[in-house]
C-alpha cells in the first residue's frame, strides 16, 4: 500500500496542473468575450454615428476599464476639470503652461479635452500602446504623439515640458519601473516645471507600497499590474526627484490621489528607493 503522505505528494502537482488549466480556460474565455463585446459596441457606435469621433471600444476599454462611449467622455472631462482644480491649489491653471505632456495618454481620453482649457499650449501625448497612438495621430491633430518603450529613455530632449501629467500610470508600475520613470520625467521637465501624478492608496494598509499581480492575462504586459502608494511613501521617495507641493486624496475622479510635484531649479539625479 502506498503511504498516504506519498499519495498526497503525487496529487499536489496534479492539482496544481488542473488549477492552471482552469485558469487558462477562464482567461481564454475572457479574451473571447472581450472580442465579441468590442465588436458589438463598435457596431452600435457606427449605427448611432459616434464611431467617427471616438476611439474604438477596445482602446476605450484599455484606458477606461469599460468600453462604453458615455463613461469614456464623462471621465475624460472630469479628469481635466480635476487636474485644473489641483493646479488652482498652487495658484496655477492649464492656461499658464506652454508645453504640456500627457504621459500615458492612451487614446486621448483626457488629452482631447485640453483644447479649450489650454488653447495656446503645445500638447504632446506619449504611450506604450502603439494602436492607441496610431488612432490619436489620425484623429487628434491638435497634438503630437509618440510611442514610448516600457523603460526610459523617451525621445524628448532635456527640459522640454513645463507641465507633465500622468493619470493612472504610476498606479501600475513596480518600484524599479517607477523610479526609472521619475528620473526620466525629471530629465524632460523644464526647471520649475509642474508635474501631476495620480496614485492609489486604497490597499496600502500597514505597508507603504504594495504591488499586486492582478491583471488578467493577455490584456496588458506582465510588468503592468496594480501598485498602491501611501502618502508617507510619496513624500519619502518622490521627493528624491521633485519637490512635493501637494497631496490631494481621492481628488481625481473621486478615486485616485493626486500628487503635485515641481522640478527643482537645480535638479540632481537620484537613484531611488
Amino acid at each position: 500500500m502506498v503511504p498516504l503522505s506519498e499519495t498526497s505528494k503525487n496529487l499536489n502537482p496534479l492539482r496544481a496542473s488542473i488549477r492552471r488549466a482552469i485558469i487558462n480556460a477562464i482567461q481564454r474565455r475572457r479574451r473571447l468575450y472581450r472580442w465579441w463585446l468590442f465588436r458589438h459596441i463598435d457596431a452600435k457606435d457606427r449605427a448611432n454615428g459616434s464611431a467617427a469621433n471616438l476611439p474604438p471600444s477596445e482602446l476605450r476599454y484599455r484606458v477606461n476599464g469599460a468600453p462604453d462611449a458615455e463613461s469614456f467622455v464623462a471621465i475624460g472631462k472630469k479628469c481635466v476639470a480635476d487636474i485644473n482644480a489641483a493646479l488652482l491649489n498652487i495658484e496655477r491653471d492649464l492656461r499658464s503652461f506652454h508645453s504640456i505632456l500627457d504621459f500615458g495618454c492612451g487614446c486621448g481620453r483626457t488629452l482631447i479635452h485640453l483644447k479649450d482649457l489650454a488653447p495656446s499650449a503645445k500638447v504632446y501625448g506619449a504611450d506604450i500602446d502603439a494602436k492607441a497612438i496610431q488612432w490619436s495621430r489620425q484623429h487628434l491633430k491638435f497634438a503630437t504623439f509618440d510611442v514610448t518603450k516600457p523603460v526610459p529613455p523617451t525621445s524628448y530632449a532635456p527640459d522640454t515640458f513645463d507641465f507633465i501629467y500622468a493619470i493612472s500610470v504610476f498606479t501600475h508600475l513596480n518600484e524599479d519601473y517607477q523610479f526609472r520613470w521619475l528620473e526620466e520625467l525629471q530629465r524632460i521637465a523644464q526647471p520649475g516645471a509642474i508635474l501631476l501624478l495620480t496614485l492609489d492608496s486604497s490597499l496600502v494598509g500597514d505597508q507603504d507600497f504594495v504591488f499586486n499581480h492582478s491583471y488578467e492575462q493577455g490584456l496588458f504586459p506582465a510588468w503592468y499590474q496594480n501598485a498602491y502608494h501611501s502618502r508617507d511613501y510619496v513624500f519619502a521617495n518622490f521627493s528624491s526627484y521633485f519637490d512635493v507641493l501637494n497631496y490631494l486624496p481621492r481628488s481625481l475622479n473621486n478615486h485616485q490621489d493626486v500628487v503635485v510635484l515641481q522640478k527643482r531649479k537645480q535638479a540632481t539625479t537620484a537613484l531611488g528607493g
